[in-house]
């Protein structure tokens, strides 16, 4: 984009996606991501992009990866969960093809806050708007496909500034209550504390979207307007919020039922069979076990007329068929596949694999292994913020292999807990841990220095071996590292510019790592970066059976063989201080031999070197 924009505080990501459109004269969002090739239809998925698929767009957007990261919401391997801001919510509840919108808000700041996507939260919690969708001059719905900017009707024929619609506001003593409820769904971590802070146990142990959760389970039961109907109807929004703010103030005063909440039967209810019926379902679905458990509490103290919740049989733990619950000190391997919201299957195959802390507990004559609790709730907090060594790699340009030695130096703090390379089969970081580095990057910059080679190509200087990554962002950053950045370049090898009368020392740096500098297997962008080729050489190398596969993957010690024996002509030319194309033409005067047209021999190379023919 000619024309980027930064990302607001709590902004949805197709949000950023629309005012970028208007800003760089596109038409509409849907034409602005198929010319830059993102796959895009009437359901947009960049909302809920994952990490391997969001560097393509953050290069669209010239928006840094990590930054980005924090307003998509992919979901959380597999799951029926999405990253929000640091927290969680449920995938279903996220619009992803009406765009919702307050005009009052967008009065105050034409961007839309990810909170309007969700389908739970009816209003907005900045103005306590109710949202709407259609255009209150023609009527038509906004959908992204056809957004160009954030406050303008999506229909070219109308245009009308929606900032200027009617909508309605909720009453000022419902606010306090559905203040606390939007709170849960805040993007500032401190405001989700601070609406948990608000409620007694067990509730503010929940989980933000769990809480959430119980209160939307709660609606129906509170407002009788709402039983067996759809939430999400338009016509019953009022009700909603109405029931949400009821919830609310129910939870605030767990477990005690206020009377004037109270359910009563409707005319022709079979009170007694639909709350047995209830209370047999309040335990399927989505919902965690925790909150099916609370739930459940709350019906059978309608059952039993009972508005003390706590005179009810205290399911509030975990379901009884977890056993070995009371053991203290342990959980069990039901509650470690909750909490790491994985399968039973992936947990039994990463116990075998000897990745958790276990100690063995004989329940009813059986032995079973238990875990440890600090450890799997440290997975669990650790989870959202993951950052696999692949994305990092695509999204800066940089080689696998680099990104793993910047981990083994340290310069790069990596997830070093077992679980995260056995579950998802790459070295793992943290989004926390990447923005830091890249601070220490923009710190050491020198701003004096605009000229400069990029360092992708800078260090194409470099072969024979396995170029020493780490070796190289060591020098960088230290005392005798000098460099210079570019904002013109999206990805950080690009950025980061070398001094053409330094690139003679970055070539004779060595890596401080001890042990193998790459791992035994070598993907083809890695193989071929090591031996300084382009894709298509590199393929035509490797049809001549020089280096061998295993899948999809090539061996290291192949590649590093061949890069033993064949020079390019890039490196050629910055050992002789002379452009590629002459020092290729030089090759060729002095009868330089090639080896499968893939590059020069390195030997005999260095043989002319020796003998000081190359002045010829």
């Amino acid at each position: 984009m000619k024309y980027p924009l930064a990302p607001i505080a709590g902004e949805s990501l197709m949000g950023l996606v629309a005012r970028v459109t208007a800003e760089n004269g596109y038409p509409r969002t849907g034409t602005l991501l198929s010319e830059a090739g993102w796959v895009y239809d009437n359901k947009p998925t960049a909302a809920t992009t994952n990490a391997e698929q969001l560097p393509v767009l953050a290069k669209i957007l010239v928006v840094p990866y990590p930054q980005l990261l924090h307003h998509a919401h992919g979901p959380e391997d597999g799951s029926a969960i999405i990253h929000w801001f640091g927290g969680r919510a449920w995938q279903s509840e996220l619009r992803t093809t009406i765009r919702r919108y307050a005009p009052a808000s967008l009065a105050l700041s034409v961007h839309h806050r990810a909170i309007w996507q969700l389908t739970s939260v009816p209003f907005c919690p900045e103005t306590f708007q109710v949202l709407r969708s259609e255009c209150h001059e023609c009527g038509i719905t906004q959908r992204w496909r056809y957004a160009n900017g954030i406050a303008t009707c999506d229909q070219d024929v109308c245009s009308a500034d929606l900032r200027e619609g009617p909508a309605e506001f909720i009453p000022h003593e419902m606010r306090g209550n559905l203040g606390i409820y939007a709170g849960l769904f805040s993007h500032n971590p401190d405001v989700r504390a601070a609406s948990r802070s608000q409620l007694p146990d067990p509730i503010s142990s929940l989980e933000p979207h769990d809480i959430a959760d119980l209160a939307l389970k709660l609606s129906p039961w509170l407002n009788d307007q709402l039983r067996g109907k759809w939430l999400t109807n338009p016509d019953l929004t009022m009700a909603v919020i109405s029931a949400l703010h009821d919830a609310v103030t129910l939870l605030r005063q767990w477990p005690i039922v206020p009377a004037d909440l109270l359910p009563a039967p409707r005319e022709g209810d079979n009170w007694s069979n639909k709350l047995g019926h209830a209370v047999k379902q309040a335990r399927i679905g989505r919902s965690s076990a925790r909150v099916k458990a609370l739930f459940a509490m709350f019906l059978h103290g309608l059952q039993q007329e009972q508005p003390d919740l706590s005179q009810s049989p205290d399911l509030t733990d975990l379901p009884s068929a977890d056993e070995g619950n009371d053991i203290i000190g342990l959980i069990s391997a039901k509650s470690t596949v909750r909490v790491l919201r994985e399968t039973d299957t992936i947990i039994a195959k990463l116990r075998a694999a000897g990745v958790f802390k276990l100690t063995d507990v004989r329940v009813h004559g059986v032995v079973r292994p238990f875990h440890d609790p600090e450890e799997i709730e440290e997975l669990a907090r650790t989870k959202p913020d993951r950052l696999p060594l692949t994305a990092v790699s695509q999204s800066t340009q940089l080689p696998r292999y680099a990104i793993a030695q910047l981990m083994q130096s340290g310069l790069l703090a990596p997830l070093t807990h077992p679980y995260w390379e056995a579950r998802y089969g790459v070295r793992n970081t943290t989004t926390k841990a990447w923005a830091a580095f890249e601070a220490k990057i923009q710190a050491k910059a020198d701003p004096a220095i605009v000229d400069g080679v990029p360092l992708q190509i800078a260090a194409r200087a470099i072969g024979g071996r396995a170029k020493p990554w780490a070796g190289i962002f060591t020098w960088l950053l230290g005392p005798h590292g000098r460099f210079g950045l570019t904002s013109e370049a999206t990805d950080l090898s690009h950025q980061i510019l070398i001094p053409a009368e330094l690139i003679d020392t970055l070539r004779m740096l060595e890596n401080p790592l001890s042990g193998a500098h790459v791992e035994d297997e070598l993907s083809g962008a890695d193989a071929s970066e090591i031996l300084n080729l382009a894709t298509n050489q590199f393929l035509k190398f490797v049809a001549t059976g020089r280096i061998r596969r295993h899948g999809k993957a090539y061996l290291a010690a192949d590649v590093l063989q061949a890069a033993a024996e064949i020079i390019g002509s890039v490196e050629i030319g910055y050992r002789m201080g002379l452009p590629p194309q002459s020092a290729q033409k030089w090759a060729r005067k002095v009868g330089l031999p090639t080896i499968h047209d893939a590059g020069y021999c390195r030997m005999s190379f260095a043989k002319i070197m020796k003998q000081g023919a190359w002045s010829a």
